[in-house]
């Protein structure tokens, strides 16, 4: 019997990878559209404690790029930047993911860190319910190690909880 409560549920698998999955109580388009439009990103795709989506930008196809810049109310910001690697319309989107920390180093026109941590997620429609897997693969077994440790899940379960209001809003 499944339970109609959407978890996150990780999964270690070998040193570098972690598979994530969840449920969604919507059907995946809508789903899918909340992963790739911005402004749909804004309204629930929260940052580390006090963090808001400030800038998403992105070029959803293979080979283009996204910008997600989180700030906080004094100005601080830090964030993810990456390049689309497919791009499955409602089905779907894998990426690389590329850290920011000091926006004072970044430069948008460097190369990417051949290191970087590569992404998917794919939707898949169980009857009234989009079940999401989330798939991270890491630069190394210490990399994935800290992330896992980091508490990546419960960071994730809290963006989910605010995606799970926005649905609702929108049913």
């Amino acid at each position: 019997m499944k339970s109609e409560k959407n978890e996150v549920k990780m999964e270690r698998r070998g040193e570098t990878e972690v598979v994530f999955t969840r449920y969604f109580s919507a059907p995946r388009e809508l789903v899918f559209d909340c992963h790739t439009k911005p402004e749909l990103m804004k309204r629930w795709l929260i940052g580390p404690e006090g963090m808001v989506l400030d800038t998403c930008k992105q070029d959803l196809k293979v080979g283009g790029k996204y910008l997600y810049l989180y700030a906080d109310k004094d100005g601080n910001k830090s964030g993810v930047y990456g390049t689309f690697r497919e791009v499955v319309v409602p089905e779907k989107l894998a990426n690389t993911e590329n850290y920011i920390f000091d926006m004072s180093t970044f430069d948008p026109n460097a190369p990417e860190d051949p290191n970087a941590t590569f992404e998917s997620r794919t939707f898949t429609s169980e009857g009234n319910r989009t079940l999401m897997t989330h798939l991270c693969r890491y630069a190394s077994a210490e990399v994935c190690k800290m992330m896992v440790e980091s508490g990546a899940a419960d960071g994730m379960s809290e963006c989910y909880l605010e995606l799970d209001k926005l649905i609702a809003e929108m049913g």
